[in-house]
């Protein structure tokens, strides 16, 4: 089994979670930094994309941190930001890689915007209408409420983490009363720990 099955193997009990209340699009956030939000995107990403059987878009929303961004090289691609301010087309901005159903957009320059909701209400609804599943990875409430909040009211699932026997219950309290979701948000327990999980290949390829 190669690293890319095996880390989508991990995450296949929280894909079918997802596809069982029938949501297309999720974003992951935190309470705090540090909680594994990237890693557990990403692998949701790809089970969910083995699962259904069909593309999947797995978003950089993280204006504070984008790791996903940086680990794959692409921190002066154009990405959503670009998108949302109108200065390229999502196409030229999307990432793909010959062999996998993640396609992988980028953070882009975030400079140019702010998420508002009217602009990620569209960029959901309609435009990214091609894919099956849209997985956006976002920043933690209490550091970037007002990064969080525009993508909560237009995703329809968002999924909290949290590192098991790290994050502090008041912290999570706090953030989840900051969270004004149309659906409850769901909490995901990160086993792993902090470095466990390498950045997989599929993910570095979308740099080409």
């Amino acid at each position: 089994m190669s690293a890319d099955d095996s880390m989508t193997r991990a995450f296949d009990g929280l894909a079918s979670r997802i596809d069982a209340l029938g949501a297309r699009s999720v974003g992951f956030t935190s309470a705090l930094l540090g909680e594994g939000v990237s890693t557990v995107a990403l692998g949701t990403a790809l089970s969910l994309a083995d699962l259904r059987g069909d593309d999947v878009l797995l978003v950089d929303g993280n204006w504070l941190q984008p790791s996903l961004t940086e680990d794959a090289g692409l921190e002066t691609a154009p990405g959503l930001a670009d998108r949302l301010a109108r200065t390229t087309e999502l196409d030229a901005a999307i990432r793909r890689t010959a062999g996998s159903r993640v396609a992988f957009l980028p953070v882009g320059d975030r400079t140019r915007i702010r998420p508002a909701l009217r602009a990620l209400g569209s960029f959901v609804a309609t435009e990214t209408g091609s894919f099956e599943t849209v997985v956006v990875d976002l920043p933690p409430i209490l550091a970037g409420e007002p990064f969080v909040l525009p993508w909560a009211a237009v995703l329809d699932q968002i999924c909290v983490v949290l590192r098991e026997e790290a994050t502090p219950l008041p912290m999570l309290q706090q953030a989840l009363g900051r969270l004004h979701a149309t659906n409850a948000p769901c909490i995901v327990l990160n086993r792993a720990k902090v470095a466990s999980i390498d950045v997989p290949a599929k993910l570095i390829a979308a740099r080409t």
